[in-house]
């Protein structure tokens, strides 16, 4: 390996997180422009970086799916939604979110969310399982 090869590798790892292998091999299909190897680099992170991110988003909005939020009175549930639309929701209208969330709350509703098949909720009273008949 010349010094001047050597060089190149060692800026492309000083620009990215990439081994002496991947760098080398960068120069090889550039045939050693190391302007041209930064450049194949570059778009090689961002498209991992995007698939990536693809890949995160898509899991979170499954995920959401499959997650519900409820609102419940004594034993009835009165309305259950996705996780996602409830989020999307909340950031078309977060000032109604809030309100609509205190009065449910105040008036002794539960909001439950549901994490496919775990729920987690919140009343306005201490009792989590009311006996019905008990509104």
């Amino acid at each position: 390996m010349t010094d001047e090869l050597l060089v190149k590798i060692e800026e492309i790892r000083r620009r990215f997180p990439v081994s002496y292998e991947e760098a080398r091999k960068a120069l090889d299909e550039t045939s050693g422009n190391l302007v041209e190897a930064l450049i194949l680099l570059e778009k090689r992170t961002k498209n991992g970086h995007s698939r990536e991110l693809i890949e995160k988003l898509q899991k979170i909005w499954e995920e959401g799916n499959r997650s519900k939020i409820r609102i419940r009175k004594g034993n009835q549930v009165l309305v259950e939604v996705p996780v996602t639309a409830g989020v999307v929701g909340a950031v078309l209208a977060p000032h109604l979110t809030l309100v609509g969330a205190v009065a449910a709350l105040a008036a002794k509703y539960r909001i439950e969310v549901d994490k496919a098949g775990k729920a987690e909720g919140g009343s306005a009273d201490k009792d989590e399982e009311q006996p019905a008949g008990a509104d």
